[in-house]
C-alpha cells in the first residue's frame, strides 16, 4: 500500500465530472424516451395524439366553420355576390378585374370614365360581369367594390324621377322583382334592356 499514491483533487474533480455528465445523459434519454411514448400516431388520420391515463386526446382539432374568425356581415355579402356573378354563363370575371387594374391606374373613383383615352372602360367592366339576372343587393355590392357609382331609373315597370346630372360612368339601371332588367353606363351606349315591360 505504501506505493500507491493519494488520488490528487483534480482527479477527485474529474471523477465527479464523469458521473455528472453521465448521470445527465441518462436523465435526458429516460425523459426523451417517455415523452415519445406519450406521442403515438393514431393508425387512422396520421395525427399524433396524447394519451394520458389511457385515454386519448387530439392535440390541435380541424378547424371547422364554426371555429374560425367571423367575418364581417359585408365582407360575406361582397363575397357572395362574387361568387354568384362569377357562376354565371356570359360573366368573365378576369376581364373584370383586368379593366378594375386599369382604371385605377388612370386615376381614383371613376375619374377614368370621363377620360377620352381610356374609352368605355367603365362600360365594359359591367358588360363583363353580365349584370342583367342579378339582384338590385347584388349589383349595387359589386358596384360598390368597383367604385363605379349607380342608381336604379325604372323600378318595377315605373320610371323613377332622377337628376338631369352627367356623372361619367355611372350605372343606370332598371329593376323588375329586385332582379337587374337592363342597364346603361353614362356616356356610352344606348340602355340594354331585356324588355320585361
Amino acid at each position: 500500500m505504501r506505493g500507491q499514491s493519494k488520488p490528487s483533487p483534480i482527479d477527485r474533480k474529474g471523477h465527479g465530472m464523469k458521473r455528472f455528465f453521465i448521470g445527465s445523459l441518462v436523465l435526458i434519454f429516460f425523459t426523451a424516451c417517455s415523452s415519445a411514448s406519450n406521442t403515438e400516431l393514431e393508425a387512422g388520420d396520421g395525427r399524433p395524439t396524447t394519451t394520458t391515463s389511457g385515454y386519448a386526446i387530439e392535440d390541435e382539432p380541424e378547424p371547422t366553420e364554426s371555429t374560425t374568425v367571423s367575418k364581417p356581415p359585408e365582407l360575406v355579402r361582397l363575397e357572395d355576390a362574387w361568387d354568384f356573378a362569377a357562376s354565371r354563363p356570359g360573366t368573365d370575371i378576369g376581364q373584370v378585374f383586368q379593366l378594375f387594374r386599369l382604371k385605377q391606374s388612370l386615376g381614383p373613383k371613376n375619374l377614368a370614365c370621363y377620360d377620352l383615352e381610356s374609352g368605355d372602360v367603365c362600360e365594359q367592366i359591367v358588360e363583363a360581369i353580365n349584370v342583367v339576372g342579378l339582384t338590385e343587393q347584388q349589383l349595387t355590392v359589386l358596384l360598390d367594390s368597383l367604385e363605379l357609382p349607380h342608381r336604379v331609373v325604372e323600378r318595377d315597370c315605373e320610371p323613377l324621377m332622377i337628376t338631369e346630372e352627367f356623372v361619367a360612368g355611372r350605372v343606370n339601371f332598371s329593376v323588375f322583382e329586385g332582379v337587374v332588367t337592363g342597364w346603361a353606363s353614362e356616356g356610352g351606349q344606348s340602355f340594354r334592356d331585356n324588355g320585361s315591360c
